[in-house]
């Protein structure tokens, strides 16, 4: 039979082998601190990525397209006719422009309403024109790849 002073002395030597080890588990899982599991960063690290990652395509640039220009997009950009009377330019097999705004398909020569988000889904020569009898320019704002011929 064991004493109670031994008793204790063993319940303690249990117990702090058992934190020892659950503490080094713990540690093992995040990593160092400054270790390549754990890296340390400078904050002109952090705010060049954030940079970077806004620059891939977030930002939304104004577009003038005048009478005889078409605008058009490629797959993923984004486009809000902000003034002027434009209408969709389909793309080679005849597939229109996403109105995401209406929910709608916009085809070949469909009128697009101002402040509407249109989605171009793929890269086919989708875009947008002004409407035909308008003589003035319109201002569409875009987000993504574009060109204007």
């Amino acid at each position: 039979m064991m004493k109670p002073v031994t008793k204790g002395l063993l319940a303690a030597a249990i117990g702090g082998t058992a934190l020892f080890a659950s503490q080094a588990m713990a540690d093992g899982v995040g990593g160092v601190p400054g270790s390549v599991d754990d890296p340390v960063v400078t904050k002109s690290y952090v705010d060049q990525q954030i940079q970077a990652a806004g620059a891939g395509g977030s930002t939304l640039t104004v577009v003038e397209v005048n009478p005889g220009q078409t605008l058009y997009g490629f797959e993923g950009t984004e486009f809000i006719v902000r003034t002027g009377k434009v209408q969709a330019v389909a793309g080679n097999k005849g597939d229109g422009l996403t109105d995401l705004t209406a929910g709608v398909d916009l085809r070949r020569g469909a009128v697009v309403g101002t402040n509407h988000l249109l989605l171009i889904a793929r890269s086919d020569n989708r875009g947008l024109r002004l409407a035909p009898g308008y003589d003035g320019i319109s201002h569409v704002m875009v987000r993504g790849k574009y060109e204007l011929r």
